[in-house]
């Protein structure tokens, strides 16, 4: 017994020895969770069971465990990849929005150009007679500036106008209008005033006759104008001076002078935004029904004062390369007759020198400013040039078919002239127009206020004084409808002088005579629209400018910013058929 019971401590000692005896085969193979099996084979033994019951315990609860860590990594994963959503997605929309901006900054580089392109032609005008400023599909119209096998990338500029003819929906043109299309508001105190020395009784208020075919025009509002442009504080029955304009919630004074932008006109008193910009929201010249411009639901896009109305509308009084006219009405005659002669020879100088001394019979003679004080013989083609002149011309119209009353000759007798310019038609639409880029009526460096016949509207040329009831209509229907071709143009380019409303027989030659100061084919300062699109997609900038070719090299008066309005026009209005120009 003694025996059995060593060999049984005996095979435990190498558990106790720590490692000084070798170990079981089983033991070694098994690791140490098998290492307590001698153990579970003895009773008697609690401790080791509660043990092994133990190991029991936490070999049951490592899977929660693993599984609370698996949650907890799960969601840090899913917060990261939130995160890194997020912020993709701001690296997105920034991306997105910085090519957004940079193909913003390419439309508006386009329209600028446009501006540019448009300064150009106008310069270019003066050396080429040929080049159309009016309706040019061609260079006009969806112009490439940057090319690119996607049409999203395309770059194009477009120059607009508005068609003055389209009377109902609106339309445009592709090309620049001319500020002489419009009535200016600076020549009511002109006409106000050729009435200033004629009784009251028999005053026709050609200032207030000037606008009443204006839409939504009233005496008191023109009465208002009229305060506005003269230079004393005294009011019209229905105007408005200083201390009215002093006494609103931003108090300004009344201008008492000639107006320098359209824009004045809203500080006029009676003028409401209403008024002055009219149905157009947008100002693209097109009736958008769906965009509610419509107010009225009549189908007609009724315009504001701005179209029909300016404060810009002037012409360069010189020569085409920039030389001095010869002014008509100068007062030394020998000077006009060398210069006239110099040019268009000997009879057109004695016809023009014998108006200016003895007059015709549809002429005034005028009051000399002084006695002529020449002792010694003076003349050209034996005409007496000593005498003071008391006529003048008041438009270049009064050369046609004219002949003069007797004229006194060095001889001693009298003898009248006939001008060399009859009203047939070759002469008028051939002759006529080279007349008008050599000869003026004053020194003035610009004329003022002129209405162009050619691109005004109906209630513009009504403005026109002296005009007859039916001429607005017959010039507005003489007028060809607008080809994408830009072939209309080919007429318009044959109209160059006002006198083709007496050669196709719209006016007679008196009527003609009677208009002349008023009324021109020209204007040297231009409004168009500039815009700077691409061919798909956006964004789109559209500016308004203005350009003055009164001096040299045109200047650009204003540019103003419509892009917060809408891009105004779908881009296929925009674009040729012929996307690769």
């Amino acid at each position: 017994m003694k025996n059995h019971s060593h060999q049984s401590n005996h095979s435990t000692s190498p558990q106790r020895s720590g490692g000084g005896g070798r170990p079981s085969e089983a033991t070694a193979g098994r690791g140490p969770a098998h290492s307590t099996a001698p153990c579970l084979r003895r009773e008697g033994l609690p401790k080791c069971v509660r043990s092994v019951g133990s190991l029991g315990d936490i070999h049951h609860e490592n899977p929660r465990r693993r599984g609370f860590v698996l949650a907890v990594v799960t969601i840090s994963i899913v917060i990261l990849a939130l995160g890194a959503y997020n912020y993709t997605d701001t690296m997105l929309v920034a991306h997105e929005a910085a090519m957004m901006g940079g193909r913003d900054v390419v439309a508006r580089t386009a329209a600028e150009s446009a501006i540019q392109f448009a300064a150009t032609r106008v310069m270019e005008r003066d050396l080429d007679p040929e080049i159309n400023l009016f309706h040019d599909p061609t260079n006009f119209r969806g112009r490439l500036l940057v090319e690119s096998s996607s049409p999203r990338s395309q770059v194009r500029f477009s120059i607009v106008a508005f068609d003055e003819a389209n009377i109902d929906q609106g339309g445009i043109r592709f090309g620049l209008a001319s500020e002489n299309s419009k009535f200016n508001l600076n020549q009511l105190l002109v006409l106000d005033q050729l009435e200033e020395n004629v009784p009251e009784e028999e005053r026709l208020g050609l200032a207030y006759m000037a606008l009443v075919n204006i839409p939504n025009m009233t005496d008191d509002v023109v009465d208002a104008i009229l305060d506005w442009l003269d230079s004393d504080e005294d009011r019209r029955p229905g105007g408005a001076e200083s201390d009215y304009y002093e006494g609103l919630t931003v108090p300004y004074s009344c201008k008492n002078g000639a107006m320098e932008s359209i824009d004045e006109l809203l500080k006029i008193q009676g003028v409401t935004p209403e008024l002055f910009y009219g149905e157009d929201r947008n100002l693209n010249g097109l009736l958008d029904a769906g965009a509610g411009e419509d107010l009225n639901e009549n189908g007609i896009l009724d315009l504001g004062w701005k179209d029909y109305l300016t404060a810009s509308s002037r012409e360069r009084n010189s020569t085409p390369d920039g030389e001095s006219k010869i002014n008509l009405n100068m007062g030394e005659m020998t000077e006009l007759y060398d210069a006239v002669e110099e040019l268009f020879g000997e009879e057109a100088a004695s016809f023009i020198v014998a108006f200016r001394l003895a007059g015709t019979d549809y002429v005034e003679a005028g009051q000399p400013d002084t006695q002529s004080g020449i002792q010694d013989q003076i003349s050209r083609n034996n005409i007496d040039l000593t005498i003071v002149p008391t006529y003048q011309f008041s438009s270049l119209y009064d050369l046609i078919a004219g002949e003069t009353l007797p004229t006194k000759m060095i001889s001693g007798t009298d003898q009248s002239f006939v001008s060399p310019w009859s009203e047939d038609a070759n002469t008028l639409l051939n002759v006529f127009p080279d007349l008008e880029q050599n000869l003026t009526i004053t020194d003035d460096a610009y004329i003022e206020g002129r209405i162009n016949i050619n691109q005004a509207r109906r209630e513009v040329l009504l403005s026109i004084p002296n005009i007859t009831e039916t001429a607005p209509d017959d010039i507005i229907a003489s007028r060809p409808a607008l080809e994408m071709t830009g072939g209309s143009s080919t007429v318009m380019s044959r109209r160059n002088t006002a006198a083709w409303i007496l050669a196709e027989g719209i006016v007679d030659l008196p009527t003609l005579r009677a208009m002349g100061p008023y009324i021109t084919t020209g204007g040297d300062v231009y409004r168009f629209l500039a815009i700077g699109h691409y061919d798909e997609g956006g964004p789109t900038t559209r500016l308004e400018a203005m350009i003055d070719a009164t001096v040299y090299p045109p200047a650009i008066m204003s540019v103003r910013d419509l892009t917060k309005l809408g891009r105004g026009y779908h881009p296929s209005l925009l674009l040729d058929s012929d996307s690769g120009r």
